[in-house]
């Protein structure tokens, strides 16, 4: 096992020994909840962003932020699960790369029955719902449910009826506007009560590209699946070697953005430590293209995309968090 793999281990523990399983684990497993991390990184980044800006720093409301927001998103997870049990996308699915692919599976396994799924989704997004109203009223964010539904708006129209993007090829866009300026843009207005200045465009860049690399690299092993229910994923719109190169200049445009907002904007230069992570981006492409068609060795592209998205943006909260006021 490689460092990379025992670092992955410790991310995916929660998925160790699956059975014996009892009905409180196999919710817990429903919300795949070590992809939560890309929501971490998001909110972090956000709140960080605003210290580095405007010097607020309110760590009871990031907190509140980032829970729930991870309570969105975990929903987002459990619909999706539900909706492709309903589609038979994860039924098709013959990749044996959950479940970083083809679900948590706990639906489809009969550990969690459909009515079940949809009511702990239902739940989910009541207590996120409920920590942005406490937050709009605490604090004054008047804006901020207006944010929150446009979230809501973006994630579950996904692969949710009636708009059902992933199959009209927009996908990947709701996703990285999700986590892109809606986490970043909201988590830094949690902060400061006021919208950042432009400048915030390039976190919301990097975040949002970071997030769809994930679901992008997650594409590859669920192709066939994807293609029989009608979707329209980059890597069948463009296939496998063209959503590859799709990949890596999507990552590479994320440290350019890093380049250009030390020399242009003037951010901390403590943000080039993100570049450490870059290996991580050519370690994924490379296993990518050599594991085509073999999926569970395809499974060292995801797990490094993962780490690098979790990497780049707590690398870069850090730096604009602890050097702030500029």
């Amino acid at each position: 096992m490689d460092s990379l793999d025992s670092a992955w281990a410790i991310v995916v523990k929660p998925w160790a020994g699956i059975t014996p399983m009892n009905k409180a684990k196999a919710l817990f497993l429903l919300t795949r909840a070590p992809f939560l991390t890309v929501t971490l990184g998001g909110v972090l980044l956000g709140t960080g962003y605003a210290r580095w800006e405007t010097g607020a720093w309110h760590p009871g409301r990031a907190l509140l932020a980032l829970v729930g927001a991870c309570f969105i998103h975990a929903a987002t997870n459990v619909l999706n699960d539900w909706n492709d049990y309903r589609s038979g996308t994860d039924a098709a699915n013959k990749s044996g790369t959950s479940p970083f692919s083809g679900g948590s599976g706990m639906v489809l396994k009969g550990f969690v029955k459909p009515g079940e799924a949809l009511a702990e989704a239902l739940v989910l997004i009541g207590l996120g719902a409920g920590i942005g109203l406490y937050l709009t009223f605490a604090t004054g964010a008047t804006a901020l449910p207006a944010i929150g539904l446009a979230g809501l708006f973006l994630v579950f129209s996904y692969n949710g009826r009636p708009l059902r993007l992933v199959d009209k090829g927009l996908g990947e866009f709701a996703i990285f506007l999700g986590w892109g300026p809606v986490v970043v843009c909201g988590s830094s207005y949690v902060q400061a009560h006021r919208f950042a200045s432009a400048g915030i465009l390039g976190p919301c860049l990097i975040s949002g590209i970071m997030t769809t690399l994930v679901l992008l690299i997650n594409e590859f092993a669920d192709r066939d699946a994807d293609a029989a229910a009608g979707r329209k994923t980059f890597v069948i719109l463009y296939g496998y070697e063209g959503g590859l190169v799709i990949y890596l200049v999507l990552g590479l445009s994320c440290y350019a953005v890093v380049l250009a907002g030390v020399a242009a904007m003037h951010w901390p230069r403590a943000t080039l430590l993100a570049f450490l992570s870059l290996p991580l981006l050519f370690r994924a492409y490379r296993v990518g293209r050599a594991s085509l068609d073999r999926w569970p060795r395809f499974l060292g592209a995801v797990k490094a995309t993962i780490l690098m998205n979790l990497l780049v943006l707590c690398i870069l909260a850090l730096s604009f968090g602890l050097y702030h006021g500029r």
